[in-house]
């Protein structure tokens, strides 16, 4: 079947079109409180966390992660980490020592705040692989926002979870997460 010039100019026209509305700007926010927290000597599992996830949603690495441990000031003790990725970047630090008070939990003992930066969209399968990597931990209480940047500040989704409601591994295989 032949295109005529026109037809084809049309077409490309449609698929840059299509492109450019498939963008989203999403920006994930993660603030989640755990039993367990990554210590000094793990900068190189951190370094693989960051890999998996952005394999797992089909990201790309610019650089490889940048992981460093933090002991000082002593209130911000913890592991740090961020990586840029071809769309923008992935970044998180655990708090070891976190003030008590901000804590919903009693088991809590670390804060993690974590956020994924995309051009892109990301879906509710997505943040479900994210939250999965972060499973070893031992996650006692989680607040998660998705926002849409694209044309100001919206939240496209916002998910709560705490460890008195359901366990967290039922809630990962909940309806929340269905597709």
């Amino acid at each position: 079947m032949h295109t005529s010039r026109k037809n084809r100019k049309y077409v490309n026209y449609t698929r840059k079109q299509r492109n450019v509305e498939s963008i989203q700007h999403h920006h994930l926010l993660l603030r989640m409180e755990m039993e367990t927290c990554p210590q000094a000597n793990d900068k190189p599992e951190a370094a693989k966390l960051i890999k998996n996830i952005i394999r797992d949603l089909h990201m790309r690495l610019l650089d490889k992660p940048h992981v460093y441990y933090v002991k000082l000031p002593q209130y911000n003790e913890g592991l740090t980490a961020i990586s840029p990725i071809q769309t923008s970047h992935i970044a998180f630090h655990f708090w070891k020592n976190p003030e008590r008070n901000i804590l919903h939990q009693p088991e809590s003992k670390c804060l993690l705040e974590f956020d994924i930066y995309t051009c892109g969209n990301l879906t509710i399968q997505q943040i479900h692989r994210v939250l999965h990597h972060l499973t070893k931990y031992r996650p006692t209480h989680a607040d998660i926002t998705l926002l849409n940047r694209k044309y100001g500040l919206t939240i496209d989704r916002q998910l709560h979870w705490d460890r008195h409601s359901v366990n967290w591994t039922h809630w990962l295989h909940s309806k929340t997460f269905a597709a």
